[in-house]
């Protein structure tokens, strides 16, 4: 915010730093988010009991196909195979499941919408739940599939012992991580789910720089490719911000009041301001989550072993009793062969991070989860209705439902246009990276610079939102107190 008439200028500035901090309880939050992060980064180089924590440097092509960007957003947790190796994804993949099943199920949209705290605590906790079921899921398979790597192998004492005490740590490690972004949102500064995925790829960073830098000495990335992505990335980045930052404004006229034949304002006219991303970083984490999903579960039904999806899956048909034998005859004629190859061709493309088809999906998934989260925290209808209460009414537009439909048409166009952006932010950088041969920093531009960027954005503007609030709050204190503040 820019006041002219003060001296010092922008509240967020350098040489206001120092007001900034000393707001009330600002300093304490972001000692406590600060504490909280360094606490995450301990659990990190934990490693899970009974495993060779450098298995991973042993086993490249494992480290390639299964870690990718799971690992990015874990901070190095699972390359390390700590007790953190499951990071805050089981929590995200929850929220995901939740936020999809309020569309679906009345009884969960009826707690988010009608029935205010009390309703949010219970999704809470029904989210807690799912996030303990999807822990436990992915940590037995998880200690499954390190049981199968070999030669040498990557579990010290393999056997059912390993898996269940894998297990509890691994889910009990996920609940704790889940618990401190939870303290972080309610104590500390920012989003904390959003802050815990930021920390792990800022913690990859110094990697990715590092194997930059060698593939650069030894020839396998040109240098004019890293200047030309480089730049790339700072365009994107200043383009976020442009997109995280822009809204349009909407004039709302202030309530009148008729006495007698004059018109009287009961209150000013003002401004409402419609974002152009409305979900901020969530659609992108949304939607690399599924996409990531599907990749190592794929990993999975191929027990260890490097085989195409359509394959893991047809291997997994076969083995079903009554359903293999009629899959193998038909597998047999040359049309299902045909057929099958293109599918499976497809599909494997689908989650291959240089391939069109792969940017195709990851396109259409940002735009539904834009769409989607928008829906849950914007909504028009209700802001119409609100509007009409208080006496107010859009410039040139009726009162009541003409307000909604122009609020509704208004948005959707909104919407269309950031999640497009941030869809091209997303897939750019992924065929930009092929074409200059510097793969050392992939994940970093098509959605990590996202979320770093975003994060970073809505982080910045809760702790001025925090020192503005308590300036104003200490000013009317002192004004009660008859004492006069320029604080």
């Amino acid at each position: 915010m820019n006041n002219p008439g003060r001296k010092g200028g922008r509240i967020g500035g350098p040489e206001n730093l120092g007001k900034l901090l000393s707001a009330a309880g600002l300093k304490e939050k972001i000692f406590f988010t600060l504490g909280m992060i360094l606490l995450y980064r301990v659990g990190v180089h934990i490693p899970l009991p009974g495993v060779d924590s450098s298995a991973f440097l042993k086993h490249p092509e494992y480290a390639q196909s299964l870690l990718g960007m799971v690992d990015l957003f874990t901070g190095g947790a699972l390359n390390k195979l700590s007790i953190f190796s499951l990071g805050i994804g089981p929590y995200i993949t929850a929220s995901i499941i939740m936020q999809l099943m309020q569309a679906v199920i009345p009884q969960l949209e009826d707690l988010h919408k009608n029935q205010g705290e009390q309703g949010r605590k219970k999704l809470q906790q029904i989210t807690r739940v799912a996030t303990v079921a999807i822990s436990i899921l992915q940590s037995i398979m998880l200690s499954n599939l390190l049981m199968k790597i070999q030669n040498p192998p990557v579990v010290l004492t393999p056997g059912i012992w390993f898996v269940v005490t894998s297990a509890i740590i691994l889910t009990g490690s996920a609940m704790f991580i889940m618990w401190m972004g939870e303290l972080i949102t309610e104590r500390g500064v920012g989003n904390g789910a959003s802050l815990l995925i930021f920390l792990g790829i800022v913690a990859r960073l110094p990697v990715m720089i590092h194997n930059t830098y060698d593939a650069v000495q030894t020839g396998q990335s040109p240098v004019w490719g890293v200047a030309v992505l480089g730049a790339l990335f700072l365009l994107l980045a200043a383009l976020i911000v442009c997109l995280q930052q822009g809204v349009r404004k909407i004039m709302v006229l202030g309530a009148r009041r008729n006495v007698g034949r004059q018109v009287f304002v009961a209150a000013p006219d003002e401004h409402i301001y419609l974002p152009i991303n409305p979900s901020g970083v969530m659609a992108i984490i949304f939607a690399s989550s599924l996409m990531m999903f599907p990749t190592t579960v794929m990993q999975f039904v191929a027990q260890g072993k490097s085989k195409d999806p359509g394959t893991a899956i047809y291997e997994l048909l076969i083995s079903i009793p009554g359903l293999g034998k009629g899959i193998e005859t038909m597998a047999q004629q040359n049309w299902a062969q045909e057929s099958w190859s293109f599918i499976s061709t497809e599909l494997g493309n689908c989650f291959q991070y240089y391939k069109w088809e792969h940017s195709v999906v990851y396109f259409v998934l940002i735009l539904f989860f834009a769409y989607f989260y928008a829906s849950i925290i914007l909504q028009p209808r209700d802001m119409a209705e609100n509007l009409r209460r208080q006496g107010r009414a859009v410039q040139g537009v009726r009162p009541g439902r003409p307000t909604a439909e122009f609020l509704e048409d208004t948005l959707t166009r909104l919407i269309f246009i950031g999640s497009c952006a941030i869809g091209l932010v997303a897939i750019l950088p992924i065929h930009c990276e092929q074409w200059t041969q510097v793969t050392t920093l992939q994940g970093l531009g098509s959605t990590s610079l996202i979320i770093l960027v975003g994060v970073a954005i809505d982080t910045q503007k809760q702790i001025v939102t925090h020192a503005i609030s308590a300036r104003y709050q200490a000013r009317g204190i002192f004004k009660r107190a008859g004492e006069g503040s320029d604080f």
